[in-house]
């Protein structure tokens, strides 16, 4: 075993914390905690170049406000402690009907991207989804320097409003 991927392990690689922000007169709740971990990476998950997944992270939205377009949900990074962004995806596991523009998969991942639309959702309905979130690309050398605690740290906030 390479010696930095034996001092790597014994990390806690990742903290997610999740931040949910309304605009526009938008609601977007979560019942689940503020932060989801990702477990210390395997050299099984290093030579995937991605970790495992978190737990689920579940959201209700609704769209409502005086306007007559519909509303839409993104994924944005956050900050962190230690200066540099980690790699994030997310997999979309669960979404109720009235849930438009995603297919729930848990096994289909997909980067943040701040500019993409992850889920739209039609004006005076209510969208309940789950999420799981994971570090990739994951490389021993790529995220060298972790944050005070000797975890990997990344803000990933929801942003749910109005086109």
């Amino acid at each position: 075993m390479i010696p930095g991927r034996r001092s790597a392990r014994r990390i806690a690689f990742a903290l997610l914390a999740l931040v949910t922000r309304q605009a526009h007169t938008q609601t977007l709740t979560s019942a689940s905690g503020a932060s989801l971990s990702v477990s210390a990476p395997t050299e099984a998950e290093y030579d995937a170049l991605a970790s495992s997944g978190t737990g689920n992270y579940a959201i209700a939205t609704t769209c409502t406000g005086s306007g007559s377009a519909d509303c839409r949900l993104f994924l944005q990074y956050g900050s962190n402690p230690q200066g540099q962004q980690v790699g994030m995806e997310y997999a979309v596991v669960s979404l109720t009907v009235d849930c438009q523009g995603a297919v729930a998969n848990a096994n289909s991942w997909f980067a943040v991207n701040p500019a993409t639309v992850v889920i739209a959702t039609q004006k005076n309905r209510t969208c309940n989804a789950s999420f799981r979130f994971r570090v990739s690309p994951l490389a021993y050398n790529l995220y060298v320097s972790p944050a005070p605690g000797g975890a990997y740290k990344q803000q990933v906030r929801f942003v749910f409003t109005r086109p």
